[in-house]
């Protein structure tokens, strides 16, 4: 059987992009990645030749074109990745947000992160038992969240701001499967092993819905 080919898409400051693609190799070494640091390969639809796409992005811009093509791709069937910055990526474009299903609206200092595990049936946390982490603390909006299902949720222990925060939740787009995952601020993140479980459970599950 032919192995399923992955499109990686980063844009960010804060690693090395050569060397956060190794690691993704590693984490998925049952399938191709194939990695991409701009957006043109969304131009036009040569990219349906993948069976999904991870996001570990931190900016970027689209055009209508490259956008309508991106949804195209995940609502027909395919799927979607998105960790950490994902959600903080593509400002000028709601219906990308619409897709994720949460968009980033700020964080504080990096600090210790308790991960509170709700939903262990999940095929993405069934193996996850509540774990600690070091990053970024991401706050969300999700006036847009549609169908969204919270599998794990942070704990900032915040007295300015002390709500729970979802961390980990995977949605419906189309007859394409999301997942999301707030972690992953650097690279080093990406040796982590928890990480690693929910990075390919994930690619793993979306792929599962095509």
């Amino acid at each position: 059987m032919a192995k399923k080919k992955i499109l990686l898409c980063q844009r960010g400051r804060y690693f090395k992009k050569d060397k956060t693609y190794s690691y993704f190799q590693e984490i998925l070494n049952e399938y191709i990645v194939d990695n991409y640091e701009d957006v043109e390969i969304f131009k036009n639809r040569d990219f349906f030749e993948y069976d999904t796409t991870i996001f570990f992005t931190q900016f970027g811009e689209f055009t209508k074109e490259q956008e309508k093509n991106v949804l195209d791709f995940i609502s027909s069937g395919k799927g979607f990745v998105g960790l950490h910055g994902a959600s903080a990526s593509f400002k000028e474009h709601p219906k990308y947000y619409e897709m994720i299903g949460g968009r980033f609206t700020g964080h504080k200092k990096k600090c210790n992160i308790d991960i509170k595990i709700l939903d262990k049936g999940h095929p993405i946390t069934a193996n996850l038992d509540d774990f600690t982490f070091f990053d970024e603390p991401y706050r969300h909006d999700f006036a847009m969240k549609g169908d969204m299902k919270v599998l794990a949720e942070a704990y900032y222990h915040d007295e300015e701001d002390p709500e729970a925060e979802p961390i980990i939740w995977v949605k419906t787009y189309g007859e394409g499967r999301v997942a999301f995952c707030a972690l992953g601020h650097q690279a080093r993140a990406l040796k982590n092993e928890i990480f690693r479980k929910i990075i390919k459970s994930s690619v793993k599950w979306v792929l599962k819905g095509q």
